[in-house]
């Protein structure tokens, strides 16, 4: 697949078939994140892989509760509906997640590129994560990003150092639809994506 192609037809899923992912895709797709770009060359990134029913039970439950949440800041009546029809994770229906990590204690020795901007570790870790998800684009493959949850309650699912970051998890399968070819929320009608990006010259 042409890169150009392959960005253009990266989606953020969130309708999967019942596939299971091949190792060698995953792996594959790891080793396409590793090779990204990082911040003093600290390479921050931590993915844990869940296959667990009952540790995506877990992440379930924190996905609804702060989607009820998000929901009761919903005051259009109109747009909470809408808001109220929209799949937002397939948690428990895909076989397999990746719980994304920022490690912080990357900075604990002097890190090039990092004085006054410690946030270039996340940066470097959302190069990561777009690297993984356009491997697994190219391979047929589809993840969907699951940001909607208390963070911290996210990290006490699991046993990692106090210095890993929650950056959310993602949802990793087949993809049952491509959405026509565009955002999901934007064939839904939540949103329209802009037509060009905003550029000056200075």
């Amino acid at each position: 697949m042409d890169l150009y192609d392959c960005i253009h037809k990266r989606r953020d899923t969130r309708h999967f078939t019942k596939d299971e992912v091949p190792e060698e895709v995953l792996l594959k797709a790891l080793d396409a994140a590793h090779a990204a770009p990082s911040v003093g060359l600290t390479e921050p990134w931590r993915f844990l892989i869940v296959k667990s029913q009952e540790k995506k039970r877990d992440i379930k439950a924190l996905f609804d509760d702060s989607n009820k949440r998000a929901k009761l800041g919903i005051n259009n009546d109109k747009q909470h509906k809408l808001y109220s029809s929209l799949k937002l994770e397939a948690i428990e229906e895909t076989p397999l997640g990746i719980a994304l990590f920022c490690d912080h204690g990357m900075l604990e020795g002097f890190t090039i590129g990092t004085i006054g901007n410690s946030s270039t570790l996340e940066w470097s870790c959302a190069c990561a994560v777009q690297n993984l998800w356009l491997s697994l684009t190219e391979q047929g493959y589809g993840a969907g990003w699951v940001s909607i949850m208390d963070y911290e309650k996210f990290e006490g699912l699991f046993d990692v150092p106090d210095t890993w970051q929650s950056l959310g998890y993602m949802c990793v399968g087949k993809p049952a639809t491509d959405y026509g070819g565009e955002p999901m929320l934007q064939k839904e009608n939540w949103k329209r994506r802009s037509e060009k990006p905003y550029i000056e010259y200075v």
